[in-house]
């Protein structure tokens, strides 16, 4: 008698960075492709060097200074590049992880080699790298995902916007705060864009409470009122943020390996204080990646075997967040197809 083979479990992540989420070998192939210079003349020494592991960690500034905005996005910038990334993150994440709802994230103006190249053509490719995906694998649902940066001007950021807007009916399905702060971001001064961003169709979500204190976080719910936030792990040690994440029914995109990875939470025990804490409280989250490519284990499915494992989650809780990661998607799963028509 044969054995039953239980079926892969389906799988979303809201929150995976599209720069973070090529894996070493397309880098290196876009690399070379490109004659670009890279700081390892080796293929293994160069992939050590991007990925973060135990023994390899960098807080979330160091590696963005580093590595991740010096050459992951240089790398992965120009059309023929970006195209080639965005289909090979979601095609790989499909295959490996039965990944079948996936909201990339990026930042245009991160890949148009310092506004050398047009931002049209970049997003363009962007779409087609996504069409051809969902085009190959009909049940892989995606959407992507703008991010405005905290040290770019508002102007700048106006502009990111003004293009979510232009794609929206291509698949650009909402925009993102992202990028560490160095004084000059007020999430207040940017309610009108937000407002115009959620008038023509656009969800919102930002990055908050993962690094900072709560007074962040504060100001994202005040001004922002975002669908979602990325990270937030800090409110798990503030009961009246809690309250209102419950109150506005804000759901947060944990990332728990990234916040160990880079520093910011000390391990997995303080991973569990927060989630059970948050559970307790009735805040919904889910489980997201973060950075699936360039960090070790990374992957969702292996997370999450590792959570259940570990009883970080109990299988009741875990399957329980995965449907509040569906349920929470930007992404309309309601159309008859997959494809953006």
């Amino acid at each position: 008698m044969c054995p039953v083979i239980e079926p892969k479990r389906e799988l979303a992540d809201l929150h995976a960075h599209l720069t973070s989420s090529i894996s070493p070998a397309v880098y290196w192939h876009l690399a070379h492709s490109g004659g670009h210079k890279l700081p390892k003349s080796d293929y293994h020494d160069f992939a050590d060097y991007i990925t973060l592991t135990d023994s390899h960690k960098l807080t979330l500034k160091e590696y963005l200074d580093q590595i991740y905005h010096p050459i992951l996005n240089k790398l992965s910038s120009g059309s023929i590049a970006v195209e080639k990334a965005i289909y090979e993150s979601l095609t790989g994440a499909y295959r490996t992880n039965n990944i079948t709802l996936l909201e990339l994230r990026t930042n245009p103006m991160k890949h148009n080699h310092d506004g050398m190249v047009d931002l049209d053509h970049i997003i363009l490719s962007m779409l087609r790298g996504m069409e051809q995906a969902l085009l190959e694998y009909p049940t892989l649902w995606a959407g992507i995902i703008f991010c405005l940066d905290r040290q770019y001007s508002i102007k700048t950021n106006e502009i990111i916007i003004e293009k979510a807007i232009k794609y929206h009916r291509r698949g650009i399905i909402g925009i993102d705060f992202a990028n560490y702060d160095t004084g000059n971001f007020h999430f207040k001064d940017y309610i009108e864009l937000i407002a115009k961003a959620r008038s023509a169709g656009l969800k919102v979500t930002a990055h908050s409470g993962e690094t900072d204190n709560t007074n962040d976080l504060w100001d994202c719910l005040s001004y922002a009122t975002p669908d979602r936030i990325g990270h937030g792990i800090k409110a798990a040690y503030d009961p009246k943020l809690m309250q209102e994440l419950v109150k506005q029914r804000v759901v947060l995109e944990i990332c728990p390996l990234s916040n160990i990875m880079t520093k910011a939470v000390k391990d997995w025990s303080e991973i569990k204080h927060i989630l059970q804490t948050l559970w307790e409280n009735g805040v919904k989250f889910c489980i997201n990646t973060d950075w699936p490519e360039i960090i070790k284990d990374a992957h969702l499915a292996k997370q999450i075997d590792f959570i259940a494992k570990n009883n970080i989650l109990t299988q009741p809780q875990l399957d329980q967040t995965i449907k509040w990661g569906f349920q929470a998607s930007f992404v309309n799963q309601h159309k008859e197809s997959n494809l953006y028509l």
